[in-house]
């Protein structure tokens, strides 16, 4: 079985029957007016907002609205910086939480030198397992108090 096929040497070139030379012409001109028109009416559109637009009328009209909260912060620096002041203040100031329980707030060196002084509490757990002794219930976590950590007294 022969598979021979004649080649016919026609010279350089292409396809006359798959490629449409005028088709691609009309197309890409038919692509550039498309294009044309797009950018005109593009302007056009820019043109008559721009001569119909009043931003001194337009602020005027609307009402003034407050966001909800949480708002932007309108001075932040100002605002971290006495919010710093009154922890500092805080931490550093001594002042009666509540009286008639004997609750009172210590400068937090002082508080540190008094812990060093009377040393932190402790338990030899491991006697009293070796003893046969069963753990203690776990503590009932504190409700925080009224008022505790605030500046009270000033």
């Amino acid at each position: 079985m022969e598979h021979a096929s004649e080649h016919h040497t026609n010279g350089s070139g292409h396809e006359l029957r798959e490629v449409s030379v005028p088709f691609i012409v009309v197309s890409l001109v038919a692509l550039l007016i498309g294009a044309f028109l797009s950018c005109l009416l593009t302007v056009g559109i820019f043109q008559f907002f721009h001569s119909t637009y009043r931003p001194d009328r337009a602020v005027s009209e609307s009402p003034q609205v407050v966001p909800p909260e949480p708002r932007v912060e309108e001075k932040p620096f100002q605002q971290l910086l006495s919010e710093r002041a009154r922890e500092q203040h805080i931490l550093n100031s001594y002042a009666v939480i509540d009286q008639k329980q004997g609750i009172v707030r210590v400068p937090i060196g002082r508080a540190i030198d008094m812990l060093a002084e009377k040393g932190l509490p402790s338990h030899d757990y491991l006697s009293d397992i070796l003893a046969g002794k069963k753990a203690p219930a776990p503590a009932k976590p504190a409700e925080p108090r009224r008022g505790q950590g605030s500046n009270n007294a000033q």
